[in-house]
């Protein structure tokens, strides 16, 4: 039991406790509404925000809440331009739909007018036909009669399969729309892993902040392969999952192109060049098993500064350049 002089202490322990509680409860919940709102984007933020209680959970300190707070920050304005503008989009394809909808309306409104003329015609022609005594005439009306329904029912056949054809074809767009909206814009589809837009836009919020931050890049080559061929994306997904694991929780790993990753540090160059150095001594140079076989990577880590005056695409200069200098191993 605590003493007299230790309650105070305690109470105020307590109280940190439940309050720590409540912000991870809420940033769960938070978390899960994200992936329930909009599933293509809010289901990568979820899955970063659920970690956080695994991370504080071990590391209550000062720092790691505050890190925590701004990875959530983060987090939260990446994910409302991100759902913004998927949603944007699914109004904006809505909006062609129904266009096509309306279309098809008036072709059909128009055919519709078009029969209507036709079979007032041809009751015009009969009544006047019915007036006729030869019965050679009357006879030669009504061949011509026959003759224009079968022309007629050709047509209005061909139309409207022509019809059925172009609400297939539109079916099939409004399924394959579907299909891609299921899969972020900001994903990589070979790995799963974020994509080089999902990592501009990462870079874009850095810079808003004002603040050092540096790109942590791990690029690899793959003996008997070249970049982008199968077994890349297998290979990207296990070099990040290795690098995952050296990194803290709510950083992020993207794929930026067939054989390069990065992560995002807020911190000057000084301050992590020895994780960095970590980083590379930890990946090493792994085998991979690769659709019945053994893949052997060499994989190199650099580490780009954002300096004043940087913008994302002298940022991306940047990382393209690496691939001609030296790396940290």
């Amino acid at each position: 039991m605590p003493t007299e002089s230790q309650r105070p202490e305690a109470n105020a322990l307590l109280t940190d406790q439940t309050a720590l509680a409540c912000y991870l409860s809420a940033v769960v919940a938070i978390g899960n509404c994200m992936a329930e709102v909009c599933p293509p984007i809010g289901t990568i933020y979820r899955d970063r925000l659920l970690r956080l209680p695994r991370r504080l959970a071990f590391d209550t300190t000062p720092q790691a809440l505050q890190q925590s707070k701004d990875a959530v920050e983060t987090d939260l304005a990446e994910y409302a331009g991100a759902a913004g503008a998927w949603v944007e989009a699914v109004v904006d394809h809505g909006a062609r739909i129904l266009q096509q909808l309306r279309e098809t309306e008036d072709s059909l409104t128009s055919a519709a007018d078009l029969q209507c003329a036709f079979m007032d015609d041809l009751a015009e022609h009969m009544e006047a036909s019915a007036e006729v005594d030869d019965e050679a005439d009357l006879r030669r009306s009504f061949l011509r009669y026959a003759a224009g329904l079968r022309a007629y029912s050709r047509r209005t056949k061909s139309e409207k399969l022509a019809t059925i054809a172009e609400f297939e074809r539109r079916a099939q767009d409004i399924e394959q729309w579907r299909g891609e909206a299921t899969i972020s814009i900001y994903t990589d589809p070979d790995s799963g892993l974020l994509n080089r837009t999902a990592a501009e836009r990462r870079m874009q919020t850095e810079i808003g902040k004002q603040k050092p931050f540096c790109v942590i890049v791990i690029m690899w080559t793959e003996d008997s392969d070249e970049p982008g061929a199968p077994g890349s994306g297998q290979v990207a997904k296990e070099l990040a999952e290795r690098l995952a694991a050296t990194i803290r929780p709510y950083d992020l790993i993207f794929r930026w192109s067939p054989n390069q990753l990065l992560t995002i540090f807020g911190a000057p160059e000084a301050n992590i060049a020895s994780r960095a150095r970590q980083i590379a001594g930890w990946l090493g140079d792994p085998l991979f098993p690769v659709e019945a076989a053994e893949i052997k990577t060499r994989t190199r880590v650099s580490v780009i500064e954002y300096e004043d005056g940087d913008t994302v695409m002298s940022l991306s200069e940047k990382i393209e350049a690496q691939t001609r200098e030296p790396a940290l191993k």
